[in-house]
């Protein structure tokens, strides 16, 4: 199961960090990407909007910047450790290695996608952090 599970992420998830991570993106285009997903909306304390759906990978939230309206973070609540393990392991193999924690992925055109895995103590899950 979990070799299967690994090699769906290795092939998945070049597509899935930059895709779902979907930084520089509007609302519609997020929403228009993932049309048989439902979202919520919400905002930040400081009224910064965001929206958030569950998908395949765990629960994704886009966050949005007040000016731009373009996603400028995108946070990946994972809470099934067979996917978090298959996706540290993907990461391992795909990008560049920061820290047990952290990566880079350099994308065309040349942008450099961050990616952090964090554990919320509070909350007992784990969280990705994509940011530009």
């Amino acid at each position: 199961m979990m070799k299967k599970l690994l090699f769906l992420l290795i092939i998945v998830l070049p597509i899935l960090s930059n895709a779902q991570a979907h930084l520089g993106s509007t609302e519609k285009e997020i929403r228009d990407l993932h049309s048989d997903k439902t979202f919520e909306i919400g905002y930040t304390d400081n009224g910064e909007k965001y929206i958030s759906s569950f998908m395949y990978f765990g629960t994704f939230v886009y966050y949005f910047d007040k000016e731009t309206k373009l996603s400028n973070f995108c946070i990946q609540i994972v809470d099934e450790m067979p996917y978090l393990n298959g996706q540290v392991e993907a990461y391992n193999k795909k990008y560049v290695i920061v820290s047990d924690s952290e990566w880079k992925a350099y994308l065309e055109g040349g942008s450099v996608l961050k990616i952090n895995l964090s554990y919320n103590e509070e909350h007992k899950f784990y969280v990705f952090k994509y940011t530009f």
